[in-house]
Parts: structure tokens; sequence; C-alpha cells
């Protein structure tokens, strides 16, 4: 029984405490050092931060890795979400970030590192591909992450923090403002100051589009992860041939369909309405089912995840 349980210590130590941490430190510090610094763009955060501070002192001449500066301006975090938000959520989250911080600093060390290089001759084509790129394994880490603790650290504990003084705050919508706040500071680091504006439209721009496309591909990528490939749409049809229109959709989308009994408010009769969720490409299918039946009103939003039954 005694081994057993240490059996089962052991399983959780790993699965929800080191495989995170490891994963979504290394996955983050290879994206950070192949392909967002060496492309000049900021993709939000406090790893953005610490990528234009580096990128200053570059050009000042006094180079500092910008290891060293996540580790500044995250270490102060930890202390505030393991008090404030929970223990498991800190160490996990701050664990995570001093692996990237550290591997960025080291990958400095390994002769011929990084792999790739920015192309001389297609410089933006490659900005293009290292933001798809470094977008991917950022929203790797970060589903990693949100799976295991609920939280990416960095600027979602600030979030998560304000939230909890001023709940009408949403916190998706301050780490996108405070990630919005690096990505415009960006233009103004990168900006080619011995040239207009107008002279060089495309290049003074470009760290900010670079940006914006990390940051979205990161989402997306993350969302995918979390929730499948598989987006579920979930259908309330109000009808007055229930039985007809729950037979077709049954034998056309293989999906059950549940019936609830409703009262019209305006008229005060009985209505019929069917329940019933589908995969997105039937939405096509079940939208010319309903058109086939007079009278009958549909309307559908996104299931984010479905649980237990789903197939008929």
């Amino acid at each position: 029984m005694e081994k057993s349980k240490i059996r089962e210590r052991c399983w959780y130590f790993v699965t929800m405490f080191l495989v995170p941490i490891v994963l979504s430190g290394v996955v983050r510090a290879l994206a950070i050092y192949i392909f967002v610094t060496p492309n000049n763009f900021a993709p939000g955060g406090f790893n953005g931060i610490a990528v234009l501070l580096e990128y200053i002192t570059k050009q000042a001449g006094h180079y500092i890795n910008s290891g060293y500066f996540m580790l500044i301006l995250n270490t102060p975090l930890f202390f505030v979400g393991f008090f404030l938000l929970g223990k498991r959520e800190a160490i996990v989250a701050t664990a995570s970030m001093l692996l990237t911080s550290g591997l960025v600093i080291l990958f400095d060390y390994i002769p011929g590192f990084p792999i790739f290089a920015p192309l001389e001759a297609e410089p933006i084509a490659y900005g293009i591909v290292a933001a798809l790129a470094s977008g991917i394994l950022l929203g790797v880490s970060l589903a990693v992450l949100l799976r295991s603790c609920n939280t990416a650290g960095g600027t979602s504990i600030i979030a998560s923090v304000i939230n909890k003084k001023w709940r009408h705050l949403s916190i998706s919508w301050m780490t996108f403002a405070f990630d919005a706040t690096v990505v415009v500071a960006s233009f103004f680091v990168y900006f080619k100051w011995g040239q207009s504006f107008s002279e060089n439209f495309a290049v003074n721009l470009m760290p900010v589009l670079l940006a914006l496309v990390s940051l979205f591909v990161t989402s997306k990528t993350s969302d995918v992860i979390m929730h499948g490939f598989q987006t579920a749409y979930k259908f309330e049809i109000i009808t007055d041939a229930p039985e007809e229109v729950a037979q077709e959709i049954m034998e056309k989308t293989h999906h059950g369909v549940t019936l609830v009994q409703a009262t019209g408010m305006y008229s005060h009769t009985g209505k019929s309405m069917l329940v019933c969720i589908i995969r997105k490409r039937q939405v096509a299918v079940l939208q010319r089912i309903v058109k086939k039946y007079p009278g009958t009103f549909a309307y559908f939003s996104q299931a984010s995840e479905v649980y237990g039954k789903f197939i008929k």
C-alpha cells in the first residue's frame, strides 16, 4: 500500500510539475532564442520586454542576454503569485520561466547555435516564417502551462492580481493590453532613426507586424491544443415539426437531439425546442434542414468543450 502511494505521488509530481515545467520552459526558450531575438520583434509580455532590453544593450555596445532580464522581471512575480494566487501555480509558472531564462543564457555559450539564422537575401520572408514558428512554439508552451496550473506567469499573474481587486476587469483583456503595450513600444525601439518613416515604411513597421503575427499564432495554437481541432456548435431550434426535424438531423449528422418543451411568451402557445451539438463541418447541413421547414426558428453558438456521449 505504501509503495502504491509513493508511486502515485511520484507520477503526480512528474505529470503535474516536472513535465509541464521542462516542456514549456524548453519550447519557449527555443522560440525566443532561435526565432524572436534574431529577427528583432517582441511578441508581448515580460519576454518581449526582455527581448527589447537585449536589443537596446546590443545597440549601445554593452550586450546583455535577454535571459538575465527575464530573471529580473519574473522573479518578483513568484512571491506575488505564491501569496495571492496559489502555491502550485506560482511554483510551476516560475520554475518554467527560470528554466527558459537559464536556457536562453546557456545558448549563448553553445558553438554554432542557433542552427537557423536570418537570411540576408530574404529578410522579410524569413521574418514571417520566424513569426509563425515562434507563435507555434510559444502557443505550445502557453497551452502546457494553462493545462497544468491555469496561468502562464508573467503579465497574466499581474492581470489575475488586479482582477482579484477589480472583478469587472477581464484577465484576458488586461493581458492583451499589456502585450499590446509592449508591441507598440517595440516600434520605437526598432525604429530606424537614421531615415524618415516614409522612406522605409516596411522596415519600420515590420517588427510590429511580426509581433502581431506571432501573438495571433500563439493564441490559435494554444486554443487548438486546449480545445482540439474539432470545434463543436450548439443549435437550438424552435419548430412545430419536432419529430420530422429531429429525425432528419439524426439521420444526416449522426448526432443525438434533445427535445425541450417551451412556451412562447408573446403568443402563450406551446412550442418545441430541439437542442443539438454538432461538428463545425456539419453546420451547413443543419442549416439546410432547418430551411426546409416553414416557421422554424434556429440559432447556434460555439461550444468550447463537449463532455460525455456526443455521437449518436
